[in-house]
């Protein structure tokens, strides 16, 4: 008999002809106790044994009112009355087995089958002695045997709840809290024996769906995220076959296992079904400009022959869909070789981290008023082995990646520390600015990490600053608010980054800690190509008036900018214009050439 699962997809364990026997002897069944049984069917009929059972287990005390619970039971006795015909095959114990599973999946009390195993034994000396208080021998022989029938069958019902409760523990164990999915563990589980079968006949597919958040999108708390990932879970589960299974991954990723696909287009359809999913809740949301969704997929057993390879395969699609700007990638041998350069270029990035090769290179911020240099912003730099540049953004984001955000953060802040001392032993008097990222701003050790850098190098007060953007100090976190506040009381500067371009907000401005904005390059390009971008700048200078804060324009790159925003008030302009990034020692010589001509031609 094959082995059926329960509402609850809880399948009973079934019992084969060998292990019935061994059930039937722990319960001391002999041969004989088998004739007897027969026996008893063919003196007994199912109609009477029922109008005795009924009479003595329907007059109990605690049967069940809802009409769905009754009939469960009502099933389970109907089928337990079959002891007439029995003929010691095990199929009738996995029949009761099974009706045994959807009782306790709508809640029938756990004694149940006990209290109807009596009835039906009460039933069977009901129908065999009645009222005489003699007993042949005969009668007892019959008695006897059918009393460890019913034994092993209790045991058997046991045995079932015991397993469907190890089963319940097991899913709770394998399940995401936050969705109800299949975890992390259980996706392996299930990878690993999905892929095992796998032929090119029967390919398995795997679709990874993850979503991503822009600048804006970080500023979104807990709660928002925890409910934004239940909706699209929910809305995802809708969607996805019956024989395939959806799991929760990662904080904001899904897998699906695609256990019987016809070809990698069966891949591709869901990986676009997934993400055309996850947009429209993100666009419901109100978060459709502010987080997008990838997919990656892949095959086995053509792009991996085992769960870790078909896994690594689908992931090297996501990348480098990613860093293509392509929603849905399928993996393929352009993606394979694609994915080998990022990963040497993973390699080189942290044996770079791990040898500090990275520099930080000075970008001049002048004043608008006389064009003197009052501060730099500190640009990461770094050189690949081939002689590439590589721009800030790729690198931080690689970082966040390979979860190395960290050990860059605290290298870089032991960096400023020295760059502030180097520039104060010239004699250059000026501020450096350093980037902060949304996960720099929720490290409560942040401020003492930079109040150590700076007391190293015996760094005075107000000679470096901090730019954060707006998504990572827009989240209602109070560890934020505290980091910056202690920022603030050592002395650096906290500037808001491309200001306009999150959600920007009296409200947000009001209660911010900041001492500083800094106009978006995207503005500043477009003053004067449309009234648009010139009336956002114009509103960024008034706001920062009115709440007496310093500006700074960056990207300027026009002396028609440059006048343009010192004629509006903007305080700081930093662009090509100006000059271009540099290294330390070139920065100091450009500063000291300055002092004697303010107004030098522009790099």
């Amino acid at each position: 008999m094959n082995a059926r699962s329960s509402a609850s997809g809880f399948v009973a364990p079934v019992l084969d002809e060998a292990g019935l026997e061994r059930l039937l002897t722990q319960q001391g069944y002999r041969a004989e106790d088998r004739a007897a049984v027969r026996a008893f069917g063919r003196v007994v009929s199912r109609a009477q044994l029922q109008a005795d059972f009924l009479d003595g287990f329907l007059a109990r005390g605690n049967a069940p009112v809802s009409e769905g619970l009754a009939d469960a039971e009502a099933q389970f006795c109907d089928e337990l009355l079959n002891i007439c015909a029995w003929r010691g095959e095990p199929e009738w114990f996995n029949r009761l087995a099974f009706k045994w599973s959807q009782c306790l999946d709508l809640g029938v009390d756990d004694d149940f089958p006990w209290s109807a195993a009596g009835a039906l034994i009460a039933a069977c000396r009901e129908r065999l002695v009645g009222g005489r208080a003699e007993i042949f021998q005969l009668e007892l022989d019959l008695l006897t045997g059918l009393v460890r029938v019913v034994w092993a069958l209790t045991a058997h019902l046991s045995n079932v709840a015991l397993a469907r409760e190890r089963a319940r523990a097991d899913s709770a164990a394998y399940a995401e809290p936050g969705t109800g999915l299949p975890n992390r563990q259980h996706f392996e589980r299930l990878l690993e024996r999905a892929v095992s079968v796998a032929s090119a006949e029967k390919p398995v597919g795997l679709t990874l769906l993850r979503v991503h958040a822009g600048p804006a999108g970080e500023g979104l708390i807990v709660e928002e995220q925890e409910s934004l990932r239940r909706a699209i879970s929910e809305r995802l589960r809708e969607v996805v076959r019956d024989q395939d299974v959806l799991c929760a991954t990662g904080e904001n990723e899904w897998a699906l296992v695609q256990c019987r696909v016809s070809s990698s287009g069966q891949v591709l359809l869901a990986a676009n079904k997934l993400r055309e999913v996850a947009i429209g809740v993100l666009a419901r949301a109100g978060k459709g400009v502010s987080m997008t969704a990838l997919v990656g997929g892949a095959c086995a057993p053509a792009d991996g022959q085992n769960a870790a390879a078909l896994e690594r395969a689908a992931r090297d699609a996501l990348r480098v869909g990613r860093g293509a700007r392509q929603a849905v990638t399928l993996f393929n041998p352009d993606v394979a070789k694609a994915a080998e350069a990022e990963n040497q270029f993973e390699r080189e990035f942290l044996r770079a981290l791990h040898l500090q090769h990275f520099e930080l290179h000075l970008q001049p911020q002048v004043a608008s008023s006389d064009g003197a240099c009052v501060s730099a912003e500190a640009l990461l730099r770094w050189q690949r082995e081939n002689g590439q540049w590589v721009a800030p953004p790729t690198l931080i984001d690689l970082a966040g990646r390979l979860g190395m955000s960290s050990q860059l953060s605290r290298m870089l802040i032991a960096r400023l520390g020295r760059i502030a001392d180097e520039l104060a032993r010239a004699k250059v008097n000026v501020r450096v600015m350093l980037n902060l990222t949304a996960e720099d701003v929720r490290d409560p050790e942040l401020p003492d990490l930079v109040h150590q850098s700076l007391a190293n190098w015996r760094v005075a007060r107000g000679r470096v600053g901090f730019e954060l953007t707006e998504g990572a100090v827009l989240s209602d976190d109070p560890v934020v608010d505290a980091v910056l506040s202690r920022l603030r009381e050592q002395g650096a500067v906290v500037s808001l980054d491309d200001f306009g371009t999150g959600y920007s907000s009296l409200a947000h401005l009001r209660r911010l800690p900041v001492d500083e904005l800094k106009i978006d390059r995207r503005f500043v390009a477009g003053m004067h190509a449309g009234h648009r971008d010139m009336a956002i700048v114009e509103a960024v200078l008034a706001l920062a008036q009115a709440f007496g804060l310093q500006t700074v324009a960056e990207g300027v790159e026009k002396s028609a900018e440059a006048e343009t925003l010192t004629r509006l008030g903007c305080n700081q302009l930093q662009g090509f214009l100006i000059a271009r990034p540099m290294p330390v020692a070139r920065f100091i010589a450009w500063w000291q050439a300055r002092q004697t001509a303010p107004s030098a031609a522009v790099e």
